[in-house]
């Protein structure tokens, strides 16, 4: 029916709640804490951050953590509760363009000294905001693996990639790997190395050749740029695929795919690590999609029985 069966990583495959969120969260406190000096502890949730996504540009979540320090820092909240209103507002403004339609909407401003202090984006070697992200998140051997850098802001504590919990079982995805011939590929924001660690148990039912880890690609790639569907369904020769993903982004990049490359999509929505899981189906319903999951374990009996091949 399907020729192959592509994934998104981080909200599909992995748990990310207590680790890219938390890695968001962190970096915006810690940056806000340094250049004003003032604690704005808690001034970011689970559902800020689910605001962004649903614009469909935010899957970088370096870029999400920029959009919001930005934001704060040009209205400067006298708190936390009055910050996280503000937040809400900026998410529900933002679109595909991610940080340009962030960047519009607070035009009215004084952003300019803010964007210069942030430089953003620039390379985690040239931006502090983007150093600390990493580091938080991979942690100092990691953090030397993947940047090529020595830790300078965050030099210990539990690297946040180790709070990453695997969503897929190794009974599931060989099964899956049975019913399309191998013809497995990962599509994802986040990279090799991040993807290595934390799906070391399912890595081997991929066609790594096939897989795309965006974070190591150029950012004119980043979702929901189409490249990545493209490559992975080209490498295994494939006209038909079901896709698997959790955001706005993924469902916009599938569709675009689809236009550009004369193939056919089956997107199935899962929900069950969203933070509001009524809210994600909701819009997975308002969007169309082929089918909703609660997890990838749901993937071979809804491929297998209920998945429509028209969608």
């Amino acid at each position: 029916m399907y020729d192959c069966a592509l994934f998104d990583i981080d909200g599909v495959l992995v748990d990310i709640r207590r680790s890219y969120n938390s890695a968001i969260k962190k970096t915006v406190e810690y940056m806000l804490k340094e250049i004003t000096g003032k604690s704005f502890h808690g001034v970011v949730t689970d559902q800020i951050i689910l605001k962004f996504r649903a614009g469909g540009g935010f899957n970088n979540d370096t870029d999400t953590t920029y959009a919001i320090t930005l934001a704060i820092l040009a209205s400067s909240p006298k708190s936390v509760a009055e910050g996280r209103k503000f937040l809400m507002k900026v998410a529900g403004n933002a679109d595909e363009t991610a940080c340009l339609s962030v960047e519009k909407f607070l035009a009215s401003y004084d952003i300019g000294k803010w964007k210069r202090l942030l430089n953003y984006p620039a390379s985690v070697k040239d931006s502090m905001l983007a150093r600390i992200f990493d580091e938080l998140f991979y942690g100092p051997k990691l953090f030397r693996k993947q940047d090529h850098l020595e830790p300078k802001y965050c030099t210990g504590g539990r690297p946040l990639i180790k709070n990453d919990r695997i969503d897929v079982s190794a009974k599931t995805m060989k099964k899956l790997h049975e019913m399309f011939n191998g013809n497995l590929a990962m599509v994802s924001g986040r990279s090799w190395l991040a993807a290595e660690y934390s799906l070391k148990p399912v890595m081997k039912y991929f066609n790594l050749d096939a897989c795309v880890f965006l974070e190591d690609e150029k950012r004119e790639y980043a979702k929901p740029n189409p490249y990545a569907i493209r490559h992975a369904m080209e490498v295994m020769k494939a006209k038909s695929a079901v896709y698997a993903g959790d955001s706005a982004e993924d469902v916009l990049m599938a569709r675009r795919a689809e236009k550009e490359a004369d193939v056919k999509i089956a997107f199935v929505g899962v929900y069950g690590n969203s933070p509001e899981p009524a809210m994600t189906i909701a819009n997975f319903n308002k969007v169309g999609v082929g089918a909703i999951a609660k997890n990838a374990n749901q993937l071979p009996s809804i491929v297998s029985k209920n998945l429509d091949p028209s969608l």
